[in-house]
């Protein structure tokens, strides 16, 4: 079958093109957090709002809408020279419906293993009989917490937090969480609750866990294969398509390395997914995910195949630069010989990507999801190579021995030197008398020769072609730089 190479330049327009390329590193030096602060309390009260005020960024999705979180959100935050962990969670409600009673154990769950809490009311609407059922399952629970009146922006707002006292709080704050004010406070009170004797002050780690961000499109069981992972329902999972919105976080060991798993929501197509406010914000979460993750663990319904669905959410991925897993998911519910099957879809339809490692797993029944991690390591290797500046040159020889570049406006095309500019991805820079002379056949030749020496098996190569400084030609990037 001829493939047109121009149809693997997928792309994807919500994001920077220059993202593969300027992508800050995330190496962070920071203490080791010991404590964990829960934030919890009925829906629609300004959970996430705080939770992000704390985070010192917006990481929840926030929304009048009650019960836009639905699993636990997890980040370090830093206060008053304490380091620690804040989850956010979703609104605790008495509803039995499925989604709900999933939600109320993710809240449960939490409850049992944070060290301190902030219960977080709404000084407007008042004191509610779930802001005591709350503060009565954490007191049977042992564990201590402050309720934080939310919404008080004005001080003649202050005098209806005397009613919250009855809850029987460590301590009872008024708060915005919208505004800040009064937050500042809030942290004080509850860091002095805490004991960090036991955290090194001088110790600082290095935050150099491989990100793996787990896309595709809705219901392929995404959510089941986290789970799965951790062996807990950490994240919400019902029969229902689109149970996921936020992007989740959730740092994890296995086999004595650290990761950092990111749960997405399923990518719909922006017709569908524009139609519904919270969808476009889950939306563009998962492209953020996508973006500042290292590795994407692209799952795919192994009981339905490689849909078109599927092929554009991987090819946007390998688009903007990131390594790529495909994960074959529901192996358990699909039919014999499927895997050959779809190992000849992968071939035809996913024919851009470069000898990705290929597993089928099924969440339910655990088989071979750990084999993943494993991928995970050997892929990052080639995702952070980098080829000394000489053996690339050599490799530029070998290329203009075989093909000598063309005459354009009779003019000789002269390649000069090529360099690799930056890793994760890797990516490699020509310059060149004439950067619009360059073919994209030619640029796909060149990524050719790189990978027949040095592999990057299952990682995009970005190659930009550029006029040599300080000569009369065009300094800036070519029109087709090429993503293979």
């Amino acid at each position: 079958m001829k493939r047109n190479s121009r149809s693997v330049k997928i792309k994807l327009d919500s994001l920077n093109r220059e993202t593969f390329i300027k992508r800050e590193e995330r190496v962070e030096s920071r203490r080791l957090p010991q404590k964990t602060i829960g934030i919890i309390g009925r829906p629609n009260v300004g959970k996430s709002t705080l939770f992000n005020r704390i985070a010192g960024r917006r990481i929840s999705i926030t929304a009048d809408t009650p019960g836009v979180t639905r699993d636990r959100i997890e980040a370090l935050a830093e206060w008053g020279g304490h380091n620690f962990k804040v989850v956010d969670t979703a609104g605790f409600d008495a509803k039995d419906d499925l989604l709900a009673s999933k939600m109320r154990e993710q809240v449960l769950r939490l409850m049992d293993s944070a060290d301190y809490f902030i219960l977080v009311t709404d000084g407007i609407s008042g004191l509610h009989p779930l802001d005591g059922i709350a503060a009565d399952i954490l007191r049977d629970k042992g564990k201590p917490f402050a309720a934080a009146v939310n919404k008080i922006d004005t001080a003649e707002k202050e005098l209806s937090v005397y009613d919250f006292y009855s809850l029987g709080a460590g301590s009872v704050n008024a708060i915005s969480a919208s505004h800040g004010r009064g937050v500042d406070d809030l942290l004080d009170t509850v860091l002095k609750e805490l004991d960090f004797t036991e955290t090194p002050e001088t110790t600082e780690i290095v935050d150099e866990r491989i990100r793996i961000a787990v896309i595709g499109r809705p219901n392929v069981g995404k959510s089941s294969l986290i789970n799965a992972w951790l062996g807990e329902e950490r994240v919400v999972v019902t029969p229902a398509a689109g149970t996921t919105r936020d992007a989740v976080d959730t740092y994890f060991t296995y086999a004595g390395k650290d990761y950092t798993l990111v749960d997405t929501a399923g990518l719909r197509k922006k017709s569908v997914a524009f139609k519904n406010s919270l969808d476009k914000l889950g939306y563009y979460r998962s492209i953020e995910a996508i973006e500042n993750a290292d590795i994407v663990a692209a799952v795919i319904d192994g009981s339905e195949g490689i849909g078109e669905r599927d092929v554009k959410v991987i090819g946007d991925a390998w688009q903007v630069g990131r390594a790529v897993i495909l994960v074959i998911n529901k192996i358990d519910l699909a039919e014999g010989g499927s895997a050959e099957k779809l190992k000849r879809e992968v071939s035809e339809k996913l024919f851009f990507l470069h000898n990705p490692p290929i597993f089928f797993v099924s969440a339910v029944t655990k088989k071979n999801i750990f084999k993943i991690f494993k991928a995970a390591d050997t892929i990052m290797n080639e995702y952070k190579k980098r080829i000394p500046t000489a053996k690339v040159n050599e490799l530029l020889e070998e290329a203009l021995a075989k093909h000598t570049p063309p005459i354009v406006h009779n003019r000789r095309l002269k390649f000069y030197y090529m360099t690799q500019a930056g890793v994760k991805p890797p990516h490699f820079v020509v310059f060149v008398n004439f950067p619009k002379a360059v073919h994209f056949s030619y640029e796909r030749f060149l990524v050719n020769i790189i990978r027949r020496h040095y592999g990057f098996n299952g990682v995009p190569i970005i190659l930009s072609i550029r006029a040599r400084s300080g000569r009369n030609n065009e300094v800036k990037p070519s029109k087709e730089e090429n993503n293979d």
